[in-house]
C-alpha cells in the first residue's frame, strides 16, 4: 500500500502513513477472510443505556461453511449483518442484503436540513 498524500510505502498493517500521518485506505484493500467487521462505541442518551454498549457490523463478501455440532450452515455472501453488544454478549442481531446496505449508507451520509433528511427515498 502507498500513502495517498505522499506516496510513501506502508506496511499493511498500519493505519496511518510512518512519515505524514495520513489515514490509509485500508478498506480498499481485498479481506483475507469471508467478511471484514469494525466495531462501533455507543453514546448513552438515555439513563439506561449501556455506556459501554458497541455496535458490530459485518460485510459478508464471501460464502462459506460453519460446522456446528447440528451440522453444516452455509453463510451466503453480499449481505451486511449488525449486532448489538453489551460486555461479550450480542443482544439483537440483523442481516440486510447489500443494496439495503448502500441504501443506508446514502443515508447516514445525507446532510440534514432543518431536521429533513435531503434523502431521495421516503422515510418508512
Amino acid at each position: 500500500m502507498f500513502c495517498p498524500r505522499c506516496c510513501l510505502s506502508q506496511p499493511l498493517e498500519h493505519r496511518f502513513c510512518v512519515s505524514c500521518g495520513a489515514v490509509l485506505p485500508r478498506e480498499l484493500l481485498r479481506s483475507t477472510g469471508p467478511k471484514v467487521t469494525r466495531w462501533f462505541r455507543s453514546i448513552p442518551v438515555h439513563p439506561e443505556d449501556d455506556p459501554d454498549g458497541l455496535l458490530r457490523v459485518s460485510r459478508y463478501v464471501d460464502e462459506f461453511d460453519i460446522e456446528t455440532s447440528d451440522g453444516s450452515v452455509r453463510i451466503p455472501n453480499h449481505h451486511v449483518r449488525f449486532s448489538i453488544w453489551s460486555g461479550d454478549r450480542a443482544h439483537c442481531v440483523i442481516s440486510i442484503p447489500d443494496d439495503e446496505a448502500e441504501d443506508l449508507a446514502a443515508f447516514l451520509l445525507a446532510q440534514v436540513r432543518d431536521g429533513q433528511a435531503s434523502a431521495t427515498r421516503a422515510s418508512g
